[in-house]
């Protein structure tokens, strides 16, 4: 039994027993395939990234755009496995360049190059976020504009987190990758960020 099968049959015990609409049926289905989805990713970037000796810089990395996600949003992949490929290399990878690059950067270099990072990060999450989906469409100015001030807030949280952890030599290491992360997870909303997956999509064979 495939995720989205389980997901879907779970919404329907959920909805008959709480005697709710098919609207929200749909709504709990694709809610609880998201969450299924995104923990069997997480186990899978744990277990590879333990392996390959990077477990902090991966695991912070794919934190920290995930809950930047939640409320910037963005594209996916037209079936669960292609998003899981796609995710578990994307945040390997990003994670692998973060522990290579980290010993090269001075401390002021990695203060440069996080003030930049915010000041890009912020400026794509105000022109393009919030990115919605077709099963998660965006429909209201309040909302974008909610969502949009969310992702705004979430990204001044990181900077002051970022400046602090520079202050604290053990948490330092963390810095970059969640700067990495911050990145990664704004330029999936923008119009090349959804190029980009769409075109990841088609090279797992989800489309033309």
């Amino acid at each position: 039994m495939s995720i989205h099968e389980l997901s879907v049959r779970c919404a329907a015990y959920l909805a008959r027993e709480l005697n709710t609409d098919r609207i929200q049926e749909n709504r709990m289905a694709f809610g609880m395939e998201l969450f299924l989805g995104e923990l069997i990713k997480l186990i899978l970037v744990v277990i590879i990234s333990l392996l390959l000796g990077i477990l902090p810089e991966v695991l912070t990395v794919t934190l920290t755009a995930g809950f930047l996600r939640l409320a910037s949003g963005g594209e996916h992949c037209t079936a669960y496995y292609r998003c899981l490929i796609g995710g578990v290399t994307c945040f390997l990878v990003l994670g692998g360049i973060a522990h290579l690059l980290y010993p090269l950067l001075g401390r002021l270099d990695l203060l440069l190059i996080v003030c930049t990072g915010t000041v890009i990060s912020a400026g794509l999450l105000y022109l393009y976020a919030p990115g919605d989906t077709a099963n998660k469409p965006i429909n209201t100015f309040e909302e974008k504009t909610r969502f949009r001030k969310w992702a705004l807030i979430i990204v001044g949280l990181y900077f002051v987190l970022m400046v602090t952890m520079m202050t604290i030599p053990p948490a330092e290491i963390l810095v970059l990758p969640i700067l990495i992360g911050m990145l990664e997870q704004s330029f999936t909303v923008t119009p090349w960020g959804y190029r980009f997956i769409h075109g990841v999509d088609r090279v797992l064979g989800g489309g033309p």
